[in-house]
């Protein structure tokens, strides 16, 4: 896959070197859209390591990718022993998996596919037998990492990082930039976003939320906008991925307890975290929970969250413990 980064340089005006400007890099990646903005002393371009940050998480983790370590694994190809990038997401992920009792499920992969989630679209939903067939192959605590190998307690279940991943990719690039002594900047993948410092008017990143709505608007109205700074935000949502077969919507969000799509009224979640792998893998299973169990896991867990729900007359609500953002 080609990116596409647009980097501004800096400009020599009556031989003196203008003041070192926030730069911006942005282009496509992982199926979405990026955008980088940090502040560096030096006026470093850094679009060829992040380019090459892309391209070796995809080969750690991309279903996309047929020789990706995540798809030699789902084979069960002999030999494939996990790197640094899949270990990591690995382990992050069962401990949100054991914090919210096998909601968050990497194993759900199967489920996906069947209800068309995936990159096999189209197909018939499934009934009750099929439904009740794939459940066996889902559950967090049949898959194991041992020495670098995946083990699974039946050879046709499958892993899928999605919900994490792309958190985990935005935690990448900032500590790429941390490490080149980057103090001011927003990594953003995918909606995703992990901020540090100050922005280019010196006041905290300022984080859109999207307002709900089933299809795409110009200009993509908000329904808030976050002051963030030293923080990562996520945000997962029911009301712009989903399937209509029969006359019947049917939601991206697989519970994997039950193994059908999610009924309930919770149409976006926005989870706030340290670290934006942890943020992404919360706010898909507090998408999944429903907005009474996520704001009671949220507020064991001191994570904040914003979410955005219809109640019994079909009027928009919000139930936040968003608070100071900025601390």
């Amino acid at each position: 896959m080609k990116y596409l980064i647009v980097v501004p340089f800096t400009i020599l005006a009556a031989c003196r070197q203008t003041p070192p400007a926030y730069i911006h890099l942005e282009g496509k990646a992982q199926g979405t859209t990026f955008h980088i903005t940090y502040f560096d002393s030096l006026s470093r371009d850094f679009s060829l390591p992040v380019d090459s940050l892309f391209r070796l998480i995809d080969r750690s983790m991309s279903l996309w990718d047929s020789t990706s370590i995540i798809s030699r694994f789902n084979r069960n190809e002999q030999g494939t022993i996990a790197d640094e990038h899949f270990t990591a997401v690995f382990r992050r992920a069962q401990e949100v998996s054991e914090a919210t009792d096998g909601v968050f499920d990497i194993t759900v992969g199967p489920l996906v596919k069947a209800w068309g989630f995936s990159y096999k679209k189209g197909l018939p939903p499934p009934d009750s037998a099929q439904v009740d067939s794939l459940l066996q192959l889902c559950g967090f605590h049949k898959i194991r990492l041992e020495n670098g190998i995946l083990i699974k307690a039946d050879p046709r279940m499958e892993v899928d990082m999605n919900a994490i991943a792309q958190g985990y990719t935005v935690d990448v690039m900032a500590h790429f930039l941390e490490q080149n002594g980057v103090r001011n900047y927003m990594v953003e993948i995918g909606g995703e976003v992990r901020t540090a410092g100050r922005n280019d008017k010196g006041e905290p990143w300022q984080i859109g939320i999207d307002k709900p709505s089933e299809t795409e608007t110009a200009g993509r109205p908000l329904q808030t906008v976050a002051p963030l700074s030293g923080k990562s935000l996520a945000t997962s949502g029911s009301y712009r991925k989903f399937v209509v077969r029969d006359g019947k919507k049917f939601s991206h969000a697989i519970d994997p307890r039950t193994g059908y799509p999610i009924t309930h009224q919770l149409l976006s979640v926005s989870v706030i975290a340290n670290d934006c792998a942890t943020a992404d893998a919360f706010a898909t299973a507090f998408l999944v929970m429903g907005m009474e169990k996520a704001m009671e896991t949220a507020a064991k867990l001191d994570l904040k969250i914003y979410g955005i729900y219809t109640d019994e007359k079909g009027e928009t609500q919000v139930r936040t413990n968003f608070g100071d953002l900025t601390e």
